[in-house]
């Protein structure tokens, strides 16, 4: 097993995908052959993309990513053990590699790309499964645009005395372990089906019925924002380290509350802040989350 073979299974010949050291270098697409065989990055993103790592640019949604370091309490499993549980819930996956510190991703990749209505109930239906086998799933990894490690390159990892003091580094190898094929559709339906186990059909959308209101749109813009710093405990911000994107969309979600037409709301937006905003990952459009709490609040 080598990159190569990894690579060929998760992706086609003309995909691009984003990858680098750390997550701000993770963004904007770039070729992958055959640069991605022999860089030194250490993350990717797991599927193919166009200019931007972002939810909207996926290209086509093929592979899912099931991940595990922690059990329930909060102890962190061997790897051994990791391993164990994935392979014995007989989930038919494509690749297995370690992270080089602590967790074991698994990636299942389609041999047709699912749609985004279905992406949230599949991952959600293989990972009850994975519970059911004792496997601890991380959450966090339910995104389109998920960002994985690349095998066989080495990570630096910090190296701490028995009170927490970081001493040194060392680097670690993030290890490939399996590599099998695509993933037919067929196969996680029948897997599923032998594990008691089927994919919840997602709710239909409500009908969005806008607010009848006199108040002036410029004033009903500052509530919005008001409420957006209440509940989310913060102001606006040019930079975010963290939470710009949910920031973001929590107003577009509250300015569609409000009645305020998307592209009212993206007026005054850019009027108000520019039309970008940065985070540790890089400049970010500022219609895009927007954009997204606006369509999610009338399908809610």
């Amino acid at each position: 097993m080598n990159r190569k073979q990894f690579l060929e299974v998760l992706f086609d010949i003309d995909d691009k995908t984003a990858y680098g050291k750390d997550d701000k270098e993770t963004y904007y697409a770039k070729d992958i052959w055959p640069h991605m065989m022999h860089t030194d990055a250490l993350k990717f993103s797991i599927n193919p993309i166009k200019e931007r790592r972002t939810g909207e640019n996926v290209t086509h949604i093929n592979s899912l990513l099931f991940e595990m370091d922690k059990d329930s309490n909060g102890n962190v499993i061997p790897r051994d053990t990791q391993i164990a549980l994935f392979n014995s819930s007989g989930l038919p996956y494509s690749t297995m590699m370690w992270s080089g510190t602590k967790s074991v991703h698994v990636i299942v990749r389609l041999d047709e790309p699912v749609s985004e209505y279905w992406f949230r109930p599949l991952w959600r239906a293989i990972e009850r499964v994975l519970t059911k086998h004792g496997c601890s799933i991380d959450p966090a990894t339910m995104k389109i645009p998920q960002i994985s490690r690349m095998p066989e390159s080495m990570r630096p990892v910090d190296i701490k005395d028995e009170d927490g003091n970081i001493i040194g580094n060392e680097l670690v190898k993030q290890d490939l372990i399996e590599v099998h094929t695509r993933v037919t559709k067929l196969d996680i339906v029948s897997w599923l089906k032998l594990n008691d186990e089927t994919i919840h059909k997602p709710k239909p959308p409500k009908p969005f019925q806008p607010i009848d209101t006199d108040e002036p749109v410029t004033h009903r813009f500052e509530r919005a924002v008001r409420w957006t710093q209440l509940s989310q405990k913060s102001e606006y911000s040019s930079y975010w380290k963290t939470g710009g994107d949910n920031w973001l969309f929590v107003l577009g979600c509250n300015l569609s509350k409000l009645g305020i037409s998307l592209d009212q709301a993206m007026s005054l937006v850019t009027m108000k802040w520019g039309t970008t905003y940065e985070t540790s990952a890089g400049i970010r459009d500022i219609s895009i989350p927007i954009s997204k709490g606006h369509k999610k609040n009338k399908t809610t």
